[in-house]
């Protein structure tokens, strides 16, 4: 199993900056999954205390092209899990030094041992670079580098497969639905969200002493195919609207932990999404929330090189009653 390449300038920009310190605020570590086209940095629920996320950067975007290896016996994927905290350290310490042709590769360090046993051998991430009157090497701990099984399993978490029939795109509200969201933090642990092919996005609470709901409209809904045909709602109040797109099969509804919504909304601070997505799976069996951006070479296009994905739980021991929309 071999791994080597040299990171790009964008490619240690939008890792220092932008996803290290979204996934930091998530969890303390992340697993990479490394490829020939691409690397994921994903997050598992007992990472994030329930939320599963997937970062996902082309090689491109990371890394020069010359001298780059990824070779092993499991379809040239490496996996391994590394602690976030510890990397961002390495990135930053280039970034001060003005760091020139960062290079990293997989090895193995020596450990001897002082009871006389067998010199122990432990992987690493070995990062080496010159910078401004200084030349570094600093070797990441790492953990053992998973076996094929381990790898087919992240592999096979990494995607969502089971995307929504139809999303709403909040970026331009962000920060009235996070506002929003904190709000009822104090209100409930639970709320319900609903979402409606006539780009509406209702939040709601209903326990013991308190109903509140609140309704934000003209969102732009994705894609285009899901409105067609809508007849315009007539009802008056927003209870009375949700209430007619369900009526019509145009809504989809479930209950969700106010602090996975909320994290989930917040991470798009560090990497400025040009679109946050959010739709409810088939069936009510998560929410999920999709973060598309621009492409920096080219006008008003959307970049394919770059993701992240969060996959939020739906709570089935709901307090509002009634079924779910299918």
């Amino acid at each position: 199993m071999k791994f080597k390449a040299t990171l790009c300038d964008r490619g240690l920009r939008v890792l220092e900056k932008g996803f290290l310190p979204t996934l930091e605020k998530l969890g303390k570590r992340c697993q990479l999954l490394l490829g020939t086209e691409d690397v994921h940095l994903i997050q598992a629920v007992s990472d994030t205390d329930g939320l599963h996320v997937t970062a996902r950067l082309a090689n491109v975007v990371l890394f020069e092209e010359e001298g780059f290896k990824c070779q092993s016996r499991y379809n040239n994927q490496i996996a391994f899990s590394v602690d976030i905290v510890l990397l961002l350290k390495v990135l930053r310490a280039a970034v001060a030094h003005d760091a020139d042709a960062l290079e990293v590769k997989l090895a193995m360090r020596s450990i001897p041992c002082t009871t006389g046993a067998a010199v122990q051998q432990r992987p690493t991430l070995a990062f080496s670079w010159r910078g401004h009157n200084v030349t570094m090497v600093q070797e990441l701990p790492i953990s053992q580098p998973y076996s094929q099984r381990d790898v087919e399993e992240l592999v096979r978490q990494r995607d969502i497969t089971s995307l929504s029939p139809f999303y709403l795109d909040l970026q331009d509200e962000v920060l009235r639905v996070q506002a929003l969201t904190d709000k009822l933090k104090g209100m409930s642990n639970e709320l319900l969200m609903a979402t409606t092919k006539h780009g509406d996005l209702h939040l709601e609470v209903h326990t013991t002493g308190v109903e509140f709901g609140a309704e934000i409209r003209g969102l732009s809904v994705l894609p285009a195919a899901a409105t067609e045909g809508l007849q315009l709602l007539v009802a008056e109040t927003p209870a009375e609207r949700l209430e007619e797109a369900r009526a019509a099969g145009e809504s989809a509804q479930v209950v969700v932990l106010q602090k996975h919504l909320a994290k989930a909304l917040h991470s798009s601070q560090l990497t400025q999404p040009a679109q946050l997505l959010c739709g409810i799976a088939e069936r009510g069996t998560h929410v999920h929330i999709m973060f598309v951006y621009r492409d920096p070479f080219s006008d008003g296009g959307y970049d394919d090189n770059i993701s992240l994905s969060f996959k939020l739980p739906v709570r089935e021991d709901t307090l509002y009653g009634g079924e779910l929309d299918p």
